[in-house]
């Protein structure tokens, strides 16, 4: 009764890879707070899993009982990598290509890219794209299989 735990409701998918003492963060009123898993309840119900979290170090002076947050957990280490935004561009092509914004701006044209792992917001970017170079990343429906467009203002 004293003190506060998080509940979090996790995909099956990832199963295999929360384990107790695994890190994650929640953002309650702007400020990040760490939490650690306790413990993993492995049944499935509805294609989730629960887990059991607690605060490492201070506990949110503004949390509330029943109050519903959004838990990050860090599932690798780390790494630097190239990313690029999620969009509609993935529905035409798999992930296959982008079409590539030339240094001037005026002209796209298909670059082949090879993506790897994901998050909510990005994609990354295991080669085709390097820092820095600017894509179309909403939907291809209307370019048809045009190998380059050409962009007015």
């Amino acid at each position: 009764m004293s003190g506060y735990k998080v509940r979090a409701d996790i995909d099956e998918h990832y199963i295999s890879r929360i384990v107790p003492g695994l890190l994650g963060e929640c953002t309650v009123a702007g400020r990040r707070y760490p939490l650690q898993i306790r413990k993993v309840y492995t049944q499935v119900t509805g294609g989730r899993f629960q887990v059991d979290m607690s605060f490492v170090g201070a506990v949110p002076q503004a949390i509330r009982r029943g109050q519903t947050l959004q838990v990050r957990l860090t599932l690798g280490d780390e790494t630097q990598a190239v990313l690029l935004a999620k969009g509609g561009f993935y529905q035409q092509t798999g992930g296959n290509w982008v079409y590539k914004l030339t240094a001037d701006g005026r002209a796209a044209y298909r670059a082949e890219v090879r993506l790897g792992r994901q998050n909510p917001d990005y994609y990354e970017v295991l080669s085709g794209l390097h820092p820095g170079e600017q894509v179309i990343t909403s939907g291809y429906d209307n370019f048809g299989t045009m190998q380059e467009l050409v962009l007015r203002p």
